[in-house]
C-alpha cells in the first residue's frame, strides 16, 4: 500500500476545468535515477498517473525507460519544477487522456518516445525551463487539447503544425524543421515572444504558408520576433515570404511595417513600433530626462 501525503492537487488555470480534486502527489527524492523505480519517489511509491497522481521532480536527473507507455490520464500529471526527465532506451509513446504535461522549470525531453497521444483535453505547457517535444507538433485543441507556451523555451524537433490558430504570447518556442499549415487553416498569431526557425530546410522554414488563414501574421502592437536561423535578407526576398501572404502584419501584406536585421549568421524579423507608440517611447524619454534635470 502506498503512503504517500496526501495534498490538494493544483488545477492548471489553463486548458483545465475550475473543479478541484484531492489526488496524490508523489514527489521525486530529489537523487538521479530511474522513474520507474519506486524507492526513488517520496513513500516509496511510484505515482499512479494513469489514475490522477500527480508526480513532481524539482530536482535530480531522471530517467524514464519504458517497459510501455507512460500513461497520463484522469488528470494525472508530470509536473517539472527543477530538474530533468528524460526517456531513454525505447520507443514506448506517452499516452495523455485528460492528462498533464507541466514543465515550471528545468527540462522534459521526449527523448526516443514515438510520440505522444493527446485528447481534447490533455494539456501540455511550459511557463518556464525547457520543454523538448522531439516530433510533429500538432495544435488542434478540438482533438489534442491545449499547448500553451507561457514562458521558458519550447523545442520542436520536427513539424510543428497549426491546425487552428496559434497564438505565441511569451517565452520561445525553437522549431527544428518547419511549420507547416498545409493540414489546416491556422495561423500563427504573433503577439509576444520569440519563434525560431532553422530556415535551412528545403521550405526555408515554412510550408503552404501563402494564403490569408495560414500565415504567421503579427498582430498590432506585436513585441514578438521571428528568427530564421542559417539564412539570409536575400533568400526571405527570393521566398516572398513578405509579400505572398506568409508573413503578414494584422492579417495583410505589409513589407514597410517590419524590421528585417541579418545579423550573427541570421535573420530576425519584428515590428517597427507604430507611430503612436513612437511618440510614447519619445514622451517617455524626455520625462526621464527632465526627471534627471531636478
Amino acid at each position: 500500500m502506498k503512503t504517500p501525503i496526501k495534498l490538494l492537487a493544483m488545477t492548471l488555470a489553463i486548458g483545465l476545468g475550475s473543479t478541484c480534486a484531492t489526488a496524490d502527489v508523489i514527489v521525486w527524492n530529489g537523487t538521479d535515477g530511474e522513474y520507474t523505480v519506486a524507492s526513488n519517489w517520496g513513500g516509496g511509491a511510484l505515482p499512479d498517473t494513469a489514475n490522477g497522481d500527480t508526480a513532481q521532480i524539482t530536482a535530480g536527473d531522471v530517467t524514464y525507460t519504458p517497459g510501455g507507455d507512460l500513461a497520463l490520464h484522469n488528470g494525472g500529471t508530470l509536473q517539472i519544477t527543477g530538474g530533468s526527465w528524460t526517456q531513454v532506451d525505447g520507443v514506448a509513446w506517452i499516452q495523455m487522456t485528460g492528462g498533464v504535461i507541466d514543465v515550471a522549470g528545468g527540462t522534459f525531453n521526449q527523448g526516443t518516445a514515438g510520440n505522444i497521444i493527446r485528447d481534447a483535453t490533455s494539456v501540455i505547457q511550459v511557463s518556464a525551463g525547457t520543454l523538448s517535444l522531439n516530433d510533429n507538433v500538432i495544435f488542434d485543441p478540438a482533438n489534442t487539447g491545449a499547448l500553451n507556451v507561457l514562458g521558458g523555451t519550447l523545442n520542436v524537433g520536427n513539424e510543428f503544425k497549426p491546425i487552428e490558430d496559434f497564438t505565441m504570447s511569451a517565452g520561445t518556442m525553437v522549431v527544428s524543421n518547419l511549420i507547416s499549415f498545409a493540414d489546416g487553416p491556422g495561423s500563427v498569431l504573433l503577439t509576444g515572444g520569440t519563434i525560431v526557425l532553422d530556415g535551412s530546410g528545403v521550405f526555408s522554414g515554412f510550408y503552404g504558408g501563402d494564403a490569408l488563414d495560414k500565415s504567421l501574421n503579427f498582430l498590432p502592437g506585436s513585441t514578438g520576433t521571428l528568427r530564421f536561423e542559417n539564412y539570409s535578407i536575400a533568400e526571405l526576398d527570393a521566398d516572398l515570404f513578405l509579400s505572398n501572404n506568409t508573413i503578414q502584419y494584422n492579417g495583410a501584406n505589409d513589407a514597410a511595417a517590419f524590421s528585417v536585421v541579418e545579423e550573427n549568421g541570421g535573420v530576425t524579423i519584428t515590428l517597427v513600433p507604430e507611430p503612436a507608440t513612437l511618440v510614447l517611447l519619445g514622451l517617455g524619454a524626455l520625462a526621464i530626462t527632465s526627471g534627471r534635470r531636478h
